[in-house]
């Protein structure tokens, strides 16, 4: 009877036990659990609002930037996800994606409260280094209902490096509890957090995956005083940062099963809540950026880079095993300038780029904490892939630096890897400014290349001597990677390699983004060296891509540059600030060089952030001097031939007006035109395109005889372009104007007589397409080809 008893006294205990862990389990259905105030379990799979599974709180719509899309012919839902935790879970952009509650449904006061919540982020955002101890830190808030000024509400968030804080306001006070190291929130993983505010026994805590992660003591019989008239937020920070674009301090990733508790969970139901089988593994195409924006009326569709947000500058080029890689500087919060690190986008020919994850990101206790900006790439003695990159560290002083810019290298974790996916960042600097080298604190976007065996690296800078710009040489004779966190190298700095004299204000106090390539001609007889760069900054310089012609010894660590370039830099592209940010490369498998570039978006910030992405790479061009090796030509990659589609419109030796009658209406807003015009008697002549709304929308190309000059125009520019009109010398071939024009949605890239480009942002009326040839006086189209252009994201 006794062996009975005992048998029934255990059983009961552990159902006991097992409805205790139910309670604080991921229940996803009727949690009527009577100290829930909110359970969010995000099941919906679909839709624009969110249900509170404990039937507290009536459905709260979920604020999404394409609910009602500004530049898409249809809304979309949020990113909802089939894999959670527990059922399915909600992908939270970074900039845009939050739920809200009325302050009088939802009011966080009294002396205990408690949050579960499981997030899997994508990034962390930056924050000034000194915030935290400074306590003026802004959190990526997971749920905010905060007026931390008047000391009422709460936070739970994150910030730079994982680094986790509850925050409470009680009246008098702030109180705020962070983990201890080794207690820091995962990237792209989920981590289960619980934080439990005790005012009866003046505790607050916090737990990471059932672990005590951070404690604080204060003050028994406290109160969270509410924050008045704050709503709650869940992704959003009550109070955050601001930019010109979008919201600051939102969370990028993943969120499941939000909790909200009216009780303080203890340390022993903390751990209880918590089991490890509970965490699944994260499908890379769950957390990811998605590919949502092919319908967008004017985001490229040829051109590369991110899926969303915000990208500048490509570099670093390099191939490797059958696979173009090109990097770029990438925002994972959203379509605005903040938090870089380095994206990755991989290609087999030069114009099907496609993003994989980010490779190097700002991380404690590494040489870039603070920022992963522009650099370079190359190949060490033994053909291993090396990237360059600045290394951003707010904290430099403190590490015996004299600038927050210094160079790091990173190999790859896996050469085994076609895509090389992860990458290692070395412990040491590469490269470290010291006084002499360089204007202090100007110390970014190295550019590497071999020359008669030896490593160049030339790094953007001001110049000591002067206001203007510079570019400063170092060079190495040896460089080997070990594999075991470092790269052997021997660097030795040479002093400037070029720097004008008398050099005007609009090349800039700063050259960034500095490249040198050796060039040939088509015969191969004719040898020099293009010298290129970005004056900066942009709110001064005119930051076009410049280049200069001339000779490079690596003896003497000095461009020389041609008679016709002294002190006189030419342009690439004629067009009004589009095609910036320069990187360069010799293609190992052509031999040929080419020109990587950003495509500014030239959009006023608003458009932007309604729109969910901002500029895109420009397409790789060849560069080669031309036959007498004078000056550089320029044409867009061959391999974009592969991408012409349906044939519009062919013809021969046609009049303009032949052309035209035959032409008719074009519909594409992705086309190719190629032409030889043949001047007779024109003194201007040219072609119209995205024309539309009778005449209101219009892009033009018109060359002017006497004066020798190409002429761009557009009545669409951006807002943030500084001209609608620009020109620029050219010479016709044999009275022939050769015209290439690319156009991709909003961007038209226009390229003549392999020489010159004029490169214009046009946000004409999507359904504006047409396309107009035109002459004042007689002009023969010997050949007229137009072609629609496939998108690169055609096959999935």
């Amino acid at each position: 009877m006794k062996k009975r008893i005992l048998i029934f006294l255990l059983c009961l205990s552990f159902i006991s036990l097992t409805l205790a862990a139910v309670s604080f389990s991921g229940c996803n259905k009727d949690c009527a659990d009577k100290d829930l105030l909110l359970h969010l379990a995000f099941d919906e799979g679909s839709g624009k609002v969110v249900k509170d599974s404990a039937k507290k709180q009536k459905d709260a719509v979920l604020h999404y930037v394409f609910n009602d899309a500004a530049f898409q012919p249809s809304s979309q839902d949020s990113q909802w996800r089939e894999n959670g935790v527990y059922g399915g879970a909600l992908l939270f952009d970074g900039y845009s994606n939050y739920i809200e509650y009325d302050y009088e449904d939802i009011k966080i006061k009294g002396s205990a409260f408690s949050i579960s919540v499981y997030v899997a982020p994508r990034a962390f955002e930056w924050d000034n280094p000194d915030a935290v101890s400074n306590g003026t830190e802004t959190l990526t808030a997971i749920v905010s209902q905060a007026n931390k000024s008047d000391n009422e509400g709460f936070i739970l968030g994150y910030q730079r490096h994982g680094n986790w804080s509850f925050q409470v306001g009680i009246g008098d006070r702030w109180i705020s509890v962070w983990n201890e190291k080794g207690f820091e929130i995962q990237k792209y993983q989920w981590n289960h957090l619980i934080a439990v505010f005790d005012g009866a026994n003046g505790e607050i805590s916090v737990y990471l995956n059932g672990e005590l992660a951070g404690r604080k003591l204060f003050f028994e019989n406290s109160s969270i005083s509410p924050a008045v008239s704050e709503p709650l937020l869940i992704g959003k920070n009550s109070k955050p940062g601001s930019n010109a674009t979008a919201s600051q301090s939102m969370v990028s990733g993943l969120m499941d099963e939000i909790k909200l508790y009216s009780v303080a969970i203890s340390a022993s139901s903390a751990k209880t809540y918590f089991e490890k089988r509970l965490l699944p593994e994260i499908k890379f195409e769950d957390i990811w950026l998605q590919n949502i924006l092919t319908e967008d009326y004017y985001k490229t569709q040829l051109h590369g880079g991110p899926y969303q947000h915000w990208m500048n500058e490509p570099h670093a080029p390099i191939y490797y095993n059958g696979i173009y890689h090109l990097f770029f500087q990438f925002n994972l919060f959203g379509p605005y300038f903040r938090n870089i690190c380095w994206g990755h986008l991989v290609s087999t020919d030069m114009v099907n780029w496609k993003p994989l994850k980010e490779v190097i990101t700002p991380a404690a206790n590494t040489v870039a904490p603070d920022g992963v900006w522009s650099g370079g790439a190359t190949y060490d003695k033994n053909g291993v892939p090396l990237l360059f990159f600045t290394a951003g560290n707010d904290s430099y002083a403190q590490s015996g630096l004299i600038s927050n810019q210094n160079i790091g290298v990173a190999y790859p974790a896996n050469l085994d890897d076609p895509y090389l996916t992860e990458w290692v960042v070395c412990d040491e600097l590469a490269v470290k400014q010291t006084a002499g080298q360089g204007r202090k604190g100007e110390f970014r976007d190295a550019h590497i290349w071999q020359e008669n065996g030896v490593w160049c690296m030339i790094v953007g800078t001001g110049s000591t001597s002067s206001n203007g710009g510079s570019a400063i040489l170092y060079t190495a004779t040896d460089i080997e990677c070990k594999f075991d966190g470092t790269v052997a190298m021997n660097w030795t700095y040479k002093g400037p390699i070029y720097e004008m004299k008398n050099q005007p204000g609009n090349l800039g106090s700063v050259w960034e983004l500095p490249v040198v390539l050796p060039l040939k001609n088509a015969a191969g007889n004719i040898s020099k060296h293009v010298f290129i760069i970005s004056p900066a900054p942009a709110s001064s310089a005119d930051n076009k891509i410049y280049y200069f012609l001339g000779n490079f010894n690596v003896l003497t660590g000095k461009f020389t540059p041609d008679a016709a370039f002294k002190d006189s830099p030419r342009l690439f592209d004629y067009g009004c600030n589009v095609f910036t940010g320069p990187s360069g490369m010799i293609d190992p498998v052509s031999k040929n060089a080419y020109l990587f570039s950003i495509m500014q978006d030239q959009r006023k910030p608003g458009d932007v952030a309604l729109s969910g992405w901002a500029h895109c790479a420009g397409f790789a061009r060849k560069i080669m001097l031309n036959d007498d090796g004078s000056d550089v030509d320029i044409s867009v990659a061959e391999a974009l031939d592969s991408y012409e589609g349906k044939i519009l419109y062919q013809a021969e030796n046609r009049t303009i007006e032949q052309v035209n009658a035959a032409l008719g209406t074009t519909s594409s807003d992705m086309v190719r035109i190629k032409a030889v015009l043949k001047n007779v008697s024109a003194e201007n002549f040219g072609v119209q395109v995205k024309k539309g709304r009778g005449g209101a929308d219009l892009t033009s190309f018109t060359y002017q005889k006497n004066a020798k000059t190409i002429v761009g125009a557009t009545l669409n520019k951006g807002a943030n372009a500084s001209a609608s009109k620009v020109s620029g010398a050219l010479e016709l071939k044999d009275d022939r104007l050769y015209i290439d024009i690319l156009i991709d949605r909003s961007l038209v890239e226009a390229f003549f007589n392999e020489t010159k480009a004029i490169s214009i942002r046009s946000y004409a009326e999507f359904t504006s397409t047409g396309i107009e040839f035109f002459a004042d006086g007689e002009v023969i189209a010997e050949s007229v080809k137009i072609t629609e252009l496939v998108s690169i994201y055609d096959e999935g």
